[in-house]
């Protein structure tokens, strides 16, 4: 810049007029940062109390603020012949067009908009000072007005030329700022639109490619159950075949045993009736996560049937000396159920119970009372065994778990018992649940809910 158009900031001193002492502290550090001298007031009455006092050569100024806002302020200094020299720029977020009318009306030199950018509010400060310099010289007085209207109201403009001038360039350059902000948005909303559309694209390919896993994932589980069908068919057969004949042999049809052959041969029976209960699970357990079970209703007595399981289980709890016990209330309780899947959850129970306990009782009760407008039919398994560790109990219910401690590790099982015993509960709309004491013993609890 030619240095005849340059101005010294020291030379010059501005005052800050804003409401906010957090805004005006910032404008502050600002100016003084430029080198420019600054004084503050915090509203429009302290402001002319302080211009009258000593002079500034611009005043910078809020237009909200309380006793006396920005435009009051303007007016009563460009209506005073002493300080109507002095520019006044006034900080505004130009929302209204009536903003600009109200600005020139009242007197105002420049606008800045809210929120400013800190370099274009110096570049305006600057510019107003170096207008002022060039201006310098015998003050030229207005005499006559413009009346305009705009909104319904009536202004009148008594401002210079050069004032009106200087407002509607800021004014514009305010405009183009603006514009050039809305179009750097909307080149980021189309950078952002088009990124949307790819990953729109990679979604779409990442559902197509989930929706061919799935079609392979029902294949796998299709093929999976005709395996396990077929599987199960070929191995139930024989050995179906050699529990048939292990009972005929220890029968002692064919002839006379020996000692050792008749151990031996129970061993063999055992085994393989252990084996032919595995598959059995194995393949409830795919029938029902193939959804091909089927109930089959009916009127159940349960004190009946919870007697037959304790009848058919009491000479397995016995070869471990254990006490197999039944509590039952005077009155009938029947239920309408599947007999199968029921008996099936309570025989697993039993069975579990007798299994981990080694010594003391194995107990099962019968219970049925009202909750919530339903008859709430409950069967309880109660051991004395070593209970369940807090840390295993979330385990319980997973398929093939099985609960590595010392009373345990010795019992036989694949671990489908209590899983294939939940998945049963829930098909019958029951709620399969338990309590244990790691020590002292469990309980599990099938709960069977009726409308009345």
């Amino acid at each position: 810049m030619d240095s005849t158009y340059q101005i010294q900031p020291e030379e010059f001193e501005i005052l800050i007029v804003e409401d906010s002492p957090t805004q005006a502290e910032r404008l502050r550090r600002l100016i003084q940062s430029k080198a420019y001298r600054v004084r503050v007031a915090l509203n429009g009455q302290l402001a002319l109390a302080l211009i009258r006092e000593q002079k500034p050569d611009l005043v910078l100024s809020d237009i909200i603020m309380p006793e006396m806002d920005g435009y009051e302020l303007c007016r009563t200094i460009k209506s005073d012949p002493a300080l109507r020299d002095i520019p006044v720029i006034l900080v505004t977020a130009l929302n209204d067009p009536k903003d600009i009318i109200r600005g020139i009306e009242c007197g105002a030199d420049n606008f800045v908009r809210k929120p400013y950018a800190e370099d274009y509010l110096l570049s305006r400060i600057s510019h107003m000072l170096l207008n002022l310099r060039l201006r310098e010289g015998p003050a030229v007085e207005v005499e006559a007005g413009i009346a305009l209207y705009l909104g319904n109201q009536k202004h009148f403009i008594n401002a210079g030329r050069q004032q009106i001038l200087d407002l509607l360039i800021s004014t514009y350059e305010q405009a183009v700022q603006v514009n050039s902000e809305l179009q750097a948005r909307e080149r980021q909303v189309i950078e952002l639109n088009m990124r949307l559309a790819h990953h729109a694209a990679e979604l779409e390919t990442i559902n197509r490619e989930i929706a061919l896993k799935n079609l392979e994932l029902a294949e796998a589980s299709r093929m999976k159950s005709a395996f396990i069908a077929n599987m199960s068919h070929e191995l139930r057969t024989p050995l179906k075949a050699i529990i048939g004949f292990t009972g005929a042999l220890l029968m002692k049809l064919p002839g006379p045993l020996t000692p050792d052959q008749d151990k031996q041969l129970n061993t063999i029976r055992s085994s393989a009736r252990h084996l032919l209960s595995l598959i059995n699970d194995i393949l409830d357990v795919a029938k029902i996560e193939a959804g091909k079970v089927t109930l089959a209703l009916e009127r159940v007595q349960c004190q009946d049937l919870l007697n037959h399981t304790a009848d058919t289980l009491r000479p397995l709890a016995a070869q471990k000396g254990l006490a197999l016990t039944v509590e039952l209330p005077g009155e009938v309780i029947v239920i309408d159920s599947d007999r199968r899947a029921l008996t099936q959850i309570i025989i697993n129970l039993v069975n579990n119970a007798i299994k981990f306990t080694d010594q003391g009782t194995v107990k099962v009760a019968l219970s049925q009372r009202l909750d919530a407008s339903q008859l709430l039919t409950e069967f309880s398994v109660t051991d004395s065994g070593s209970g369940i560790k807090p840390e295993d109990q979330s385990k319980l219910f997973q398929a093939f778990s099985q609960l590595d401690s010392t009373s345990t590790r010795h019992a036989e099982g694949a671990g489908l018992g209590l899983y294939l015993c939940q998945n049963l509960a829930n098909l019958l709309g029951g709620n399969l649940y338990f309590t244990s004491d790691y020590g002292t013993g469990s309980t599990f609890t099938l709960a069977l809910r009726e409308k009345r």
